[in-house]
């Protein structure tokens, strides 16, 4: 990996810390922050309560985090919530939207089979904008140097999400007078909304910062109706991908300008009905069809989405106005990196690792050995190895090493199984280990045991055309 940006793993004592992963890992204008549980740092227990006050208490850790390396919570671009029943959506929301002052993150909701502590009621992770950007490396760790400031977009196409923007603030600031001053104003960070697709009352449909856009999950809403459309899983997710599709039009963004994509299914047999409405959309334009440019993916199996829906689907888009370390450009100035390797599994649904600036995103692993095509024998053990091992032929084949990972989500088909795993993840790091995410899924592809995806620190950036 280049050594023209250093990423730094940070711990505070006021958040509950884990041996097996980071609280907070920066790099370039993005920090990933770790899951949380409704742990209190200082007793290191489940807080006492309902859902309310476990919300209360993930979020409190997030906060406690995001304050200790100089930021707030409104430099949040992204939320994920994990519930164990998603009728406690509503209850938390009541929590959530105390902890924001001038707009909400995008954000993606699920219900989930499992959390990794068993009473727990609720997890939450967290991107948070990195405005310093991260230092460039120096002969002494004392003697860091800031990032250049960050370069506001001026393009024209920016000027209504601006006015949107300034709209939405002075809705919030309404009903707190503290907002006047929102991070959110401050340069390179843009909060957008379209009519041409659902809105919600406790998020942002898009938020872009850096060279990266950040949209919310979409479930099978027509805009015009606010109601879920007719018809099974085929007819929602297409509903889904035409939301996605509607807010990246209103921003100007082609739709290949999709990096990752994370699917989520009620029903894991529904997958080839999604796969056939999927692959109507992508690729989308005629250079991406060259290519046969595709995604990276992740899909995983709910136990339960928002409003009872069959699939809910979020994206990463790239950005190309961006901010520095690259100059100022525009969003055709950059390039999308699309790269397999044929020491991991291929599939023609997605790619295994989709680059754009500062971060490579790798798709979802199964533990399929690559040369048989199959699941590797034993138990979830040596599956989370060959998992691993094949998100390390990725990392590699584009010259980087299992270190530059700045984030790792696992789904377990059996939340008991994390110390095993545990025993085998830690092997594949030499240095600080990544932020993380962990849940139990009632099923995964292949009837695997485990499924690992990552992001990866992308040193070189992508270079202008």
């Amino acid at each position: 990996m280049s050594g023209s940006i250093i990423k730094l793993s940070r711990n505070t004592e006021n958040a509950p810390k884990s041996s097996v992963s980071t609280q907070s890992v920066a790099f370039s204008h993005y920090n990933n922050i770790s899951a949380q549980l409704p742990v209190d740092p200082k007793t290191g227990e489940i807080v006492a309560g309902d859902v309310k006050e476990q919300a209360k208490q993930c979020l409190a850790n997030i906060k406690a985090i995001v304050e200790s390396i100089d930021h707030v919570m409104d430099d949040v671009v992204k939320i994920n919530i994990f519930l164990k029943n998603i009728s406690d959506i509503y209850a938390v929301d009541e929590v959530y939207a105390t902890f924001f002052q001038s707009y909400f993150p995008t954000r993606t909701t699920v219900a989930v089979a499992a959390l990794p502590i068993s009473h727990a009621l609720v997890q939450i992770d967290a991107v948070i904008s990195n405005g310093e950007g991260t230092p460039s490396p120096s002969p002494s760790p004392s003697s860091i140097q800031k990032a250049c400031d960050l370069i506001p977009p001026f393009s024209m196409r920016n000027h209504q999400s601006q006015n949107f923007l300034r709209d939405q603030t002075r809705v919030r600031v309404e009903s707190n007078p503290a907002a006047a001053v929102p991070r959110s104003e401050q340069p390179g960070k843009i909060v957008r909304n379209t009519e041409n697709a659902p809105k919600s009352s406790v998020s942002t449909q898009n938020v872009a910062f850096s060279h990266y856009s950040n949209i919310s999950a979409q479930l099978p809403i027509d805009p015009k109706s606010g109601q879920m459309v007719a018809g099974g899983v085929k007819e929602q997710a297409r509903q889904c991908l035409k939301n996605i599709k509607a807010i990246l039009e209103s921003i100007d963004v082609p739709f290949d300008d999709i990096v990752k994509i994370n699917i989520f299914l009620r029903n894991l047999s529904d997958i080839q009905a999604v796969d056939e409405v999927y692959t109507t959309f992508f690729p989308d334009a005629g250079i991406a069809r060259t290519s046969a440019y595709v995604p990276a993916r992740t899909t995983v199996v709910a136990s339960a989405l928002p409003m009872d829906a069959l699939v809910q689907i979020d994206v990463v888009v790239s950005h190309g106005d961006g901010t520095p370390p690259q100059a100022v450009e525009d969003r055709h100035g950059l390039i999308i990196r699309a790269n397999n390797t044929e020491d991991a599994p291929k599939n023609s649904i997605h790619t295994q690792t989709v680059a754009f600036s500062h971060y490579n995103h790798i798709t979802a692993q199964l533990p399929i050995n690559p040369k048989s095509g199959q699941i590797v024998a034993g138990g979830v053990k040596e599956q989370a190895g060959q998992c691993l091992r094949n998100i390390k032929a990725i990392v590699e084949s584009v010259d980087h090493v299992m270190d530059d990972l700045v984030k790792i989500n696992i789904q377990l088909k059996n939340i008991e199984d994390i110390d095993a795993v545990n025993t085998i993840y830690t092997t594949f790091f030499n240095g600080d280990l990544p932020a993380r995410t962990i849940v139990g899924v009632s099923a995964i592809s292949m009837d695997a045991l485990v499924q690992i995806d990552a992001v990866v620190s992308n040193g070189e950036g992508t270079p202008p055309k």
